[in-house]
C-alpha cells in the first residue's frame, strides 16, 4: 500500500515524499507529503 498525501490525498508514487512536522493547538504532528505540495508548502513559509 502506497503512502498518501497529508494535503492533497493523492498516492504518493516511489521515494517522492517528504516528512514534515505541523504544529496545532500545541501538538506536533508527523505527516508526509507529495513533491508539489512540499513545494507549494515551502512557498507559503517564505511568505
Amino acid at each position: 500500500m502506497r503512502e498518501k498525501c497529508f494535503y492533497c490525498v493523492d498516492e504518493i508514487e516511489d521515494q517522492q515524499h517528504h516528512h514534515v512536522t505541523f504544529l496545532r493547538s500545541n501538538t506536533e504532528s508527523d505527516e508526509i507529503l507529495c513533491h508539489e505540495c512540499y513545494q507549494e508548502w515551502l512557498q507559503g513559509l517564505k511568505g
